[in-house]
């Protein structure tokens, strides 16, 4: 990355509702307005969950997709969520994002390299869930073949992919894609830390570590860390500090973590990162830079 810049992310929304957090956005406008707000603070990515009128979440939905990605221009980097309760075959999962790239642009696109349970912990009852299968709500599914034929794809339409790292092993088959050919370089990769659903290591920054010791010092990518339904925002802050000491990037947002900032918006997030990025001596990236350092070309 030029001058060493901190690439800064933003998780928009996920599936967190109007009733979890008063700034979160939903509609393609609503997404547009704040991934534009987030640019102007300092973001070069955003990624987002397309929700319907009914505020009923469409992970594959070109249209709510597409109207989004136009609004915004181009200003910044900005990839959708696919759908995990289909299989996992790209014609299934994927078709949104080739349609994307195709009809809207579509620069970036998502691929998560694990299967993993989704264990969900409520701490103040003591409790996990689900005991009860979900229709295909209670595993993530991400096979070799699904993720060897979604890069293979990706790449014959010039589509750059940031990859997923759930775990260790995720983070380790990362590497060991890029080392088979199967993965091209430079990628995105971000590494999740995930205090619920309960997936690998509980989040700090000795579990950051953990992660970058598996990658190899002459991969070549930009990998980013994201601290997934933490609610300390402490915690948050140590680890994303500790990422930009170490080189990385630093995705934020009220989607990934509502309860740490449950008065901030977006942008308010992302401007305290450019100030973390800042008092370690590092700029931050912009959306230029990060089409740059991947060889993508020049903004529609």
């Amino acid at each position: 990355m030029r001058d060493d810049a901190v690439i800064i992310e933003v998780g928009l929304n996920e599936a967190v509702s109007p009733a979890q957090h008063r700034h979160i956005p939903q509609t393609p406008s609503e997404c547009a307005a704040d991934a534009l707000r987030c640019a102007d603070a300092g973001a070069a990515l955003v990624h987002w969950h397309a929700v319907d009128s009914a505020g009923v979440q469409r992970l594959d939905d070109v249209d709510l997709y597409g109207g989004a990605l136009d609004l915004m221009r181009g200003e910044v980097l900005a990839y959708p969520s696919y759908r995990t309760d289909v299989a996992d075959i790209v014609d299934e999962r994927l078709a949104h994002c080739l349609a994307l790239r195709a009809d809207h642009g579509l620069e970036v696109a998502p691929i998560d390299v694990a299967t993993v349970n989704l264990v969900l912990v409520d701490e103040t009852r003591r409790t996990i869930a689900p005991l009860e299968p979900l229709a295909g709500f209670e595993v993530i599914r991400n096979s070799l073949p699904f993720v060897a034929d979604a890069l293979a794809r990706y790449r014959s339409v010039g589509l750059v992919p940031t990859l997923a790292a759930f775990d260790l092993g995720g983070t380790r088959t990362i590497a060991a894609l890029a080392a088979s050919g199967l993965l091209v370089s430079p990628f995105l990769c971000k590494i999740f830390l995930w205090n619920s659903p309960l997936i690998g290591p509980t989040p700090s920054v000795a579990a950051l570590d953990l992660h970058l010791r598996e990658l190899p010092d002459d991969l070549d990518c930009e990998w980013s860390v994201v601290t997934y339904g933490v609610r300390d925002p402490e915690v948050l802050a140590e680890i994303a500090i500790a990422a930009i000491e170490r080189g990385g990037g630093v995705r934020v947002g009220i989607g990934d973590s509502p309860d740490a900032n449950p008065d901030a918006t977006n942008a308010r997030l992302v401007d305290q990162v450019a100030g973390w990025a800042a008092a370690v001596g590092r700029p931050v990236a912009s959306a230029a830079d990060v089409r740059a350092r991947l060889g993508l070309a020049s903004v529609r």
